[in-house]
C-alpha cells in the first residue's frame, strides 16, 4: 500500500486535535482507495470532485479535517453511471465495489441469475428483522477495501463493512425551467422511493396521493426484484439527465429530506486544491458550495466522528469471527 500521510506512525495534534497513528492508517488506506477511484476515472476521463467534509478539508486544512474519518467524492450523473459500469469490469482484489442495489435477497433468490451469486446475501430473516434497513447507502457507491475495517452497523455482520470512500451522483433538483423537467423529478423521486421503501409508496397510493407514475405501473415496478428496481432507478436518471440550476444528491432530497442543494455554476470547471500529499479536484465555485452547506466555513467546529471502530490492518470478515459481543 502506498504512503500518503507524512509521519504515519507518529501520532501527533492538528489544531488542538490528536490525530494517531490509528487514524493516519486508516486516512492512508483512504487516500489509496481514492488512487484507485481516480485510476478508473482518469482512464475513461471522467470529472468528479471533493465534497463535503473532504472539499472541507481540502480548503481549511489542506487535509483531512481532524477528526473526520471518511472521503466523499460527487459526479455528474453520467460521469457516475460510466464510473458504476467501468469500475464493475476493472475493480480487483482487495478492492470492492459496492453499489446500492447489488445485494441477493434470500425471498427474491429464485428471480436472479447465477451471474448474480457474487453479491452480498441478505436472508429473510435479516430482511424482516431491518424491514428493509440492512442497506448501508441509497442511492450511491462505496469502493471499500476488504483487508480493512470500518464498522457502521456492529450488529450486522453479514454485509462488507471495510474501510471506504463515498461516491455519489450530482443530479438536477428543483426549481426547474420547464413543466416537463418539473415532472421528470417527481416521477424520479416516486420511483426511487418504491424501490428503497415501498411501503412508503403502497400507503401514498392507498390515500389516493398524485405520485406522477401510473398506479399500475407502480405495482408492476415494486414487484421486480430489489436489484432490477435499482439498476431501474438508474437508468431512469441517466436517460433523463439535464443540467438545472440547482444540482444534489436526490438521495438526500428525497429520503432524509435533507433538501440540499449546490449552484450548477460551481460545478462548470475544476480546481484542484492541496490535499495531505496529494491535490483533489474541487469545483470552480467551491467557496460558495462551501458556503452554502456549512456557513461560515473557515471557522472550525468539532462534530462526534460516526465511526469509532476502525482497523488499517484487520479485513472485516476476520473482524466479525471473532466478535463477540
Amino acid at each position: 500500500m502506498e504512503a500518503f500521510i507524512k509521519d504515519i506512525d507518529r501520532d501527533e495534534l492538528r489544531g488542538g486535535c490528536l490525530v494517531t497513528t490509528h487514524k493516519k492508517k486508516l486516512w492512508n488506506v483512504e487516500l489509496n482507495l481514492l488512487k484507485e477511484f481516480a485510476r478508473v476515472c482518469d482512464r475513461h476521463n471522467l470529472r468528479w470532485y471533493a465534497i463535503g467534509g473532504t472539499l472541507l478539508g481540502a480548503a481549511r486544512h489542506k487535509g483531512f479535517i481532524p477528526w473526520d474519518f471518511d472521503i466523499d467524492v460527487i459526479m455528474f450523473r453520467p460521469d457516475y453511471d460510466k464510473f458504476q459500469r467501468f469500475a464493475a469490469e476493472e475493480i480487483r482484489e482487495p478492492y470492492f465495489l459496492d453499489v446500492w442495489y447489488d445485494y441477493r435477497i434470500e425471498s427474491e433468490v429464485a428471480s436472479l441469475s447465477d451471474a448474480e451469486g457474487s453479491f452480498q446475501f441478505i436472508t429473510t430473516e435479516q430482511e424482516r428483522a431491518y424491514e428493509g434497513r440492512w442497506l448501508t447507502q441509497l442511492p450511491s457507491i462505496r469502493l471499500r477495501d476488504n483487508r480493512t475495517t470500518m464498522i457502521e452497523f456492529p450488529d450486522r455482520n453479514f454485509i462488507n463493512q471495510g474501510i471506504w470512500i463515498d461516491i455519489f451522483p450530482l443530479d438536477p433538483l428543483p426549481p426547474f425551467a420547464t413543466q416537463e423537467q418539473a415532472l421528470l423529478f417527481e416521477a424520479a423521486k416516486t420511483l426511487l422511493v418504491a424501490a428503497a421503501a415501498p411501503v412508503r409508496v403502497r400507503a401514498a397510493m392507498r390515500t389516493g396521493e398524485n405520485l406522477f407514475i401510473d398506479y399500475a405501473e407502480l405495482e408492476e415496478f415494486m414487484g421486480y426484484p430489489y436489484r432490477e428496481r435499482g439498476l431501474t432507478f438508474d437508468y431512469f436518471m441517466n436517460k433523463n439527465f439535464f443540467i438545472s440550476e440547482r444540482m444534489g444528491d436526490i438521495r438526500d432530497y428525497c429520503l432524509t429530506f435533507a433538501k440540499r442543494f449546490y449552484q450548477s455554476k460551481d460545478f462548470a470547471d475544476v480546481v484542484w486544491l492541496p490535499f495531505e500529499t496529494i491535490e483533489v479536484p474541487a469545483p470552480v465555485g467551491y467557496e460558495s458550495v462551501l458556503t452554502d452547506f456549512y456557513g461560515d466555513w473557515r471557522k472550525p467546529v468539532y462534530m462526534k466522528p460516526h465511526y469509532q471502530l476502525h482497523s488499517a490492518d484487520i479485513p472485516c470478515r476476520d473482524y466479525f469471527k471473532n466478535f463477540k459481543g
